[in-house]
């Protein structure tokens, strides 16, 4: 398994360069629910990783069989847009007031999410983040004004991230405290301002574009 610390170490050398695409993140702001536990969840500082305790709910992302923690306090759950899916989401949470209300109505909402809207061409893939995060987004509203169920979508801004491919298979501890599983095609580990994290080669090709390739190959280092 690679460490977050030998994550750390893999920038230290000529790797690749990317810029944000303008692929819209749907954002579901699901904070203030019932029936939330103490949990760990990872957070990066001015001197890397720390693990914080967090009132929440764990749930999994298939597509990379990697633990979430929806945080109580200010947790949202982000997924990639495509047609029809925003639609979808709103459709259930119309039909089914209480989706956000407690981590029972919560479960059954994520199941319905990674069953029926975001499976598409594959292993589901929806993941947590938070308010500030949301906020950060372009054309996302500002933080004071996102609330529980009102969804949005936004374009991530355009800074520049640092990556390397790894190949099917590779384990990294991962950016939640929990490793995450590199899937077919196998996947980029990217450093930004937020930290350390690994993305599905699938996912990156539609979120970012390559920018600058390193001189010297990583992927014959860890592939």
């Amino acid at each position: 398994m690679i460490t977050n610390e030998q994550a750390a170490k893999m920038f230290e050398g000529d790797v690749i360069e990317a810029l944000p695409t303008d692929m819209k993140r749907i954002v579901i702001p699901a904070f203030g629910f019932a029936g939330a536990t103490d949990q760990k969840r990872q957070e990066w500082g001015a001197d890397g990783p720390f693990m914080e305790d967090v009132k929440g709910m764990v749930f999994k992302n298939p597509k990379d069989d990697a633990d979430q923690v929806l945080k109580q306090k200010d947790g949202v759950l982000l997924c990639y847009d495509a047609p029809g899916r925003k639609e979808k989401i709103e459709s259930y949470l119309a039909q089914n007031p209480n989706a956000l209300s407690d981590s029972i109505h919560l479960k059954h909402f994520i199941k319905y999410l990674t069953t029926e809207v975001v499976n598409e061409g594959g292993k589901a893939d929806l993941w947590d983040s938070d308010t500030a995060f949301a906020a950060g987004l372009t054309g996302a509203p500002a933080k004071e004004d996102i609330k529980p169920g009102k969804i949005f979508s936004g374009v991530k801004k355009k800074e520049m991230v640092q990556a390397v491919k790894v190949p099917q298979g590779t384990v990294f501890e991962g950016a939640e405290g929990q490793p995450q599983t590199a899937d077919k095609g196998g996947a980029y580990i990217i450093k930004d301002s937020k930290g350390i994290r690994l993305i599905q080669a699938d996912a990156f090709a539609k979120a970012y574009q390559i920018t600058k390739m390193p001189q010297q190959a990583n992927s014959k280092v860890y592939e």
